[in-house]
């Protein structure tokens, strides 16, 4: 997932353009295949990717069993990859979706990157919908199209205080489940005490991009901060590894 998917946004339409193409096609026609080729495949748009992964049977397993907790009190779930490009996004985007539609769940996807969010490109607004909030609120909150999901980023901020995540807890509480994407956390670990000792926290491993050693440190920088991984989710195609990786992984 994560960048691997980049090439799905990638999907292009056969159409003619507005001059006639090199076989005298006109314009404005479909470019029509021949009949020996192989059926053209139509792959998702970018944005479609997570939507279509929280269809999967491990999504919706996670989603189920957070599910009890999440109707009792709010519950909250950290998402993290372990190196960028493992797709923490996409894994944290579909969970979001799936608590949110298929079990009806208030939900709040917050994008925890504070140099580079980027999960508006996953839930593009529904619309001229801005992000907003009041000034001292430490998250910036929107509608995303999809009934009971809204999507939150973190007030732009260097060095997020003891204060700063207490006003986050207070904003949190209102939902009933909060999805948490903390990105690469070994990397940028500042937003870690978003979690709580109690939250879980889920690590997304790519198949045939994560590395051994950067499964091992992201393990220690969370362990380090008195944290612990509940679990981890393998991402990405079945392709083999190049030849390094596959005497580094196990996985």
């Amino acid at each position: 997932m994560g960048k691997y998917y980049e090439a799905l946004s990638r999907g292009v339409e056969q159409r003619s353009g507005d001059s006639m193409e090199a076989g005298g096609t006109p314009a404005g026609k479909l470019l029509q295949a021949p009949k020996s080729a192989a059926p053209l495949v139509v792959l998702p748009a970018f944005r479609e990717v997570p939507a279509a992964i929280a269809r999967g049977e491990q999504i919706r397993r996670l989603a189920e069993t957070l599910a009890p907790a999440a109707a009792r009190s709010p519950m909250r779930l950290l998402v993290s990859g372990c190196r960028p490009g493992d797709g923490a996004s996409t894994i944290a985007t579909a969970l979001a979706i799936d608590l949110s539609q298929r079990l009806a769940l208030r939900t709040l996807l917050l994008d925890a990157h504070l140099s580079r969010p980027g999960l508006e490109r996953l839930l593009p607004a529904p619309g001229p919908v801005p992000l907003s909030a009041p000034s001292s609120s430490p998250i910036r909150s929107r509608p995303t199209g999809w009934p009971r999901l809204e999507l939150g980023v973190c007030a732009a901020i260097d060095e997020p205080s003891s204060e700063f995540f207490e006003s986050l807890d207070d904003n949190l509480t209102e939902y009933q489940a909060v999805i948490i994407d903390l990105g690469v956390v070994r990397l940028d670990p500042r937003m870690l005490p978003v979690a709580r000792p109690s939250d879980p926290i889920v690590l997304v491993v790519r198949y045939g991009h994560t590395e051994r050693k950067e499964l091992a440190t992201t393990v220690a920088a969370l362990r380090s901060a008195e944290r612990a991984p509940a679990g981890a989710i393998l991402s990405g195609v079945n392709l083999p590894p190049p030849g390094r990786l596959r005497r580094l992984m196990h996985i």
